[in-house]
């Protein structure tokens, strides 16, 4: 019997059917929303800024996608979000990482770049506060309960003051600690099942009391 993804890619009368692929390309497709009159320097700046020859990348006019290893997809998306960063401006982001759809296609990655990601050295001394969610998806796995609570220990082991929201888990801290996490949960899952998810979306400077 054939194993269909949850969005039915595998079935043959619908346009985006893909053949599947045992390579390591991991996505994130994301958008980025800063809240200023400058929104567009900002956006257009910070894509123009951040080193994507290591990855595959394409934006159109909804949203950009990062197709990769997953440790350059991550270190793009990072020098992304801390590229558009300003101080006095409220900014998120929002996305989701995914890897092993069966439905996905070998094409549209780029997985011959090896050694130090692109942007480290430049973003790596950039600090600022994020809040963020995350909602997990381990696909194909009967156990999944398990594995996204035990994801939400690993937050809370990392410093990260998780807590349970309706839908998602909260996660508080450093921009280079929330991304480091989103890293590993991606590195867990990609260990654990065939095909995962990771939705999250993250803020800085909101003015939002608490």
């Amino acid at each position: 019997m054939e194993k269909e993804c949850c969005s039915g890619c595998n079935r043959k009368d619908l346009p985006w059917q893909g053949t599947g692929t045992d390579l390591p390309i991991s996505g994130c497709r994301f958008t980025l929303y800063p809240m200023s009159d400058d929104f567009i320097d900002l956006i257009i700046g910070s894509l123009n800024q951040t080193n994507t020859s290591a990855i595959w990348s394409q934006t159109d006019a909804l949203s950009t996608v990062y197709r990769g290893k997953l440790e350059y997809v991550v270190d793009a998306l990072k020098a992304l979000f801390i590229n558009a960063y300003r101080k006095d401006v409220h900014m998120a982001l929002e996305g989701q990482f995914s890897k092993g759809c069966p439905g996905d296609i070998e094409g549209d990655s780029f997985l011959s770049f090896e050694g130090k990601a692109p942007n480290q050295e430049y973003i790596k001394d950039k600090h600022f506060h994020v809040n963020c969610k995350i909602a997990l998806y381990p696909l194909g796995n009967e156990n999944y309960i398990d594995q996204i609570a035990h994801v939400w220990y690993m937050a809370q082991e990392a410093g990260l003051n998780p807590q349970t929201i309706h839908y998602a888990t909260r996660i508080d801290g450093d921009v280079q600690d929330i991304f480091d996490f989103l890293e590993k949960i991606c590195q867990t899952m990609e260990q654990e099942v065939s095909h995962y998810v990771l939705h999250f979306t993250m803020n800085c400077n909101s003015p939002t009391k608490e």
